[in-house]
């Protein structure tokens, strides 16, 4: 699990326990419009305005410490916080994080 204070970057942060996120039909909605330089087209997230001929600008999407390929499934109710890395911060994650990472943190049973 990465740590904000390891990172030498700044991180874009959602706390999903704030009562404003509650009203979201999905967490693309969730995330669109809340952190800088982040855009969300549907299902599309992009971080990263740079585009790449042989890979792909899609940013790597880690939920609970967990690499995943997609978070469909995920409600906004059940969101605890998302972080955004961006340049630096993301190389951490090695060429998997070139386009921006996304940590989802859900809420655990005793967190409701």
């Amino acid at each position: 699990k990465v740590k904000t204070n390891d990172l030498s970057a700044p991180v874009g942060k959602i706390d999903g326990k704030k009562s404003k996120y509650a009203g979201y039909n999905n967490i693309y909605d969730l995330i669109r419009g809340q952190v800088p330089g982040v855009q969300v087209h549907g299902t599309s997230i992009m971080i990263r305005s740079t585009t790449s001929i042989n890979e792909s600008n899609a940013p790597l999407l880690v939920v609970d410490g967990v690499p995943v390929s997609s978070i469909d499934n995920i409600s906004p109710l059940d969101v605890k916080s998302i972080e955004v890395l961006k340049g630096s911060a993301a190389s951490i994650y090695g060429t998997r994080g070139s386009g921006g990472v996304i940590l989802i943190h859900l809420l655990k049973g005793n967190d409701r």
